[in-house]
C-alpha cells in the first residue's frame, strides 16, 4: 500500500492533433465544349448523330422510290448538315463575358472562393473569382469556372455553357435535330407501310435486278451493296424507329420549353430561380401568422368553464397586430390550480380596451396533443399545425394573408 502515500505527479496533456485541412487546388477555366474534362453525354450525342445519319443515308433512303429518293436526300441531308454546323459552333464558342475573355488567360488557375470574405461570388456586378466587372445577367458557372454572359444553363450535351453568344446556335441545333428526326420517322413509317402493302415499291433500285429472291434485301446502296434477309432489315428498322421516337420526344420537349421561355422573355436560370422561390413560399416556414387559435380535444369538456361546456372545444384567440414577421407561443405549464387569465391588448383599437379571457385547463392525459390553428382575423385563410404535448415549449410560424 506504499504507492498510496506517493505524491501525484502532474501529467501534461498531449497537444491535440491538428486536423488536416483540405487543400483546394485552384482550377483552370474551361474555354469551350472541347476543353477537358469531356462529358459522357457529349460523346453519346455524337455517336447517336453518326448512327442515325449512317442508317438513314445508307439503309433506309435507298429503299424509297426514285422520285422520292432524291428529295429525301436533299431535305434530310440539309437538316443533318445544318445541325452539324450549328452544333459545332454552339460547342466551340466561348460564352464568357467580354471582360473575362479580354483580361484573363485560361492557362492561369482562378483563386479559391473564400466565403469568410464574401457572401457571394458576384456582388455589385463584380466577380470575386474572375476579378472583373460583369453584366447584370452574368453568372459564374461552377462547371466552366468562369462568368457567362447572359447565362441560360450549362448544357451537358454540348459540354459547354449556353449564354448570349451561343444561345441561338444552341436553339438552332435543337430545332434542326427535331426536324431531322421527324423526317426520319416519316421515312421509316412509309417503308413499313409499303413493305406490308406493296413490297415491290421498295425494290426499285437497278441493283435489285440481279436479286431473284423476294426475301433478300440490299443494304448500303448504291456504293457497296450487302445482301441480307428480311428479319435483319425489319429489326434495324424497328430499332431505329424506337430510337427516333424517344429522341424526338426529349428534343421536342426541350424545343417547346425554350419557345415558351422566348415568349416569356426569360432564361432557363430565371425560370428555375422563380420556381424555387414559389416553392419556398409554399412551405410552412415562410408563412406568417397573426392570430392563434387553440383547440383542445372534446374529452376535456368536463373541466371547462360553464360558458364553454357543451361546445365540444374551447377556442382562445390572441391577436398580435405588431407582429408582422413571426409569432411565438410560449411554454405552457399544466397546473392543478384554477386556470390562468390571459390578457390581450389591441393597440389599434382604443374602444375595445383590455379584454380578459379564460384559458382552458390542462388535459387529463398529458400525452394527448392539441391543434394550433393560425389564421388572420376576418379572413378565410387557415393553417393547422400539430403541436407537442402539454408542458413543452411550442413555437409556430405562419404567414399573414389578407390582414394588415
Amino acid at each position: 500500500m506504499g504507492f498510496c502515500t506517493k505524491k501525484w505527479r502532474r501529467v501534461i496533456p498531449e497537444a491535440p492533433a491538428k486536423e488536416g485541412k483540405q487543400i483546394l487546388v485552384p482550377r483552370r477555366s474551361r474555354v469551350n465544349g472541347w476543353s477537358k474534362p469531356l462529358h459522357s453525354f457529349q460523346a453519346a450525342a455524337w455517336i447517336m448523330f453518326l448512327v442515325l445519319a449512317f442508317a438513314s443515308f445508307f439503309i433506309f433512303i435507298p429503299l424509297l422510290p426514285q422520285e422520292w429518293k432524291y428529295i429525301a436526300y436533299i431535305v434530310t441531308g440539309g437538316l443533318f448538315f445544318f445541325h452539324f454546323i450549328v452544333h459545332l459552333i454552339a460547342m466551340s464558342l466561348d460564352p464568357a463575358e467580354d471582360s473575362v475573355r479580354l483580361k484573363k488567360s485560361y492557362t492561369e488557375p482562378l483563386p479559391t472562393f473564400d466565403r469568410s470574405k464574401h457572401a457571394h461570388v458576384i456582388q455589385n456586378q463584380y466577380c470575386h473569382l474572375c476579378q472583373v466587372p460583369v453584366s447584370l445577367k452574368a453568372k459564374h458557372c461552377s462547371a466552366c469556372n468562369k462568368c457567362i454572359s447572359g447565362f441560360d444553363h450549362h448544357c451537358k450535351w454540348l459540354n459547354n455553357c449556353v449564354g448570349t453568344r451561343n444561345y441561338w446556335y444552341f436553339f438552332s441545333s435543337v430545332a434542326s435535330a427535331s426536324a431531322g428526326l421527324l423526317c426520319l420517322i416519316v421515312i421509316l413509317l412509309y417503308i413499313f407501310t409499303q413493305y406490308f402493302l406493296n413490297p415491290e415499291e421498295l425494290r426499285t433500285d437497278p441493283q435489285y435486278q440481279s436479286v431473284s429472291r423476294k426475301n433478300t434485301w440490299l443494304l448500303f446502296l448504291p456504293l457497296f451493296p450487302v445482301r441480307t434477309s428480311t428479319p435483319v432489315v425489319l429489326g434495324i428498322g424497328v430499332s431505329m424507329l424506337l430510337l427516333d421516337i424517344m429522341t424526338l420526344v426529349m428534343l421536342g420537349h426541350l424545343l417547346i420549353f425554350h419557345l415558351y421561355l422566348m415568349a416569356k422573355k426569360m432564361s432557363t436560370f430565371e425560370y428555375m430561380t422563380q420556381g424555387r422561390l414559389r416553392q419556398d413560399a409554399k412551405t410552412p416556414e415562410a408563412k406568417k401568422g397573426l392570430s392563434i387559435q387553440i383547440e383542445l380535444p372534446q374529452e376535456a369538456d368536463e373541466d371547462l368553464s360553464p360558458s364553454a361546456r357543451g361546445k365540444g372545444k374551447h377556442k382562445q384567440f390572441l391577436r398580435f397586430p405588431w407582429c408582422q414577421n413571426m409569432c411565438s407561443l410560449s411554454t405552457i405549464h399544466p397546473k392543478k390550480s384554477s386556470p390562468p387569465k390571459q390578457t390581450v391588448v389591441d393597440p389599434n383599437s382604443s374602444a375595445s380596451g383590455v379584454k380578459s379571457e379564460e384559458l382552458p385547463p390542462p388535459l387529463k392525459d398529458p400525452s394527448q396533443s392539441f391543434v394550433v390553428t393560425i389564421h388572420p382575423e376576418n379572413s378565410s385563410s387557415l393553417l393547422k399545425l400539430r403541436a407537442e404535448p402539454l408542458g413543452t415549449s411550442l413555437k409556430c410560424r405562419g404567414r399573414a394573408e389578407g390582414w394588415v
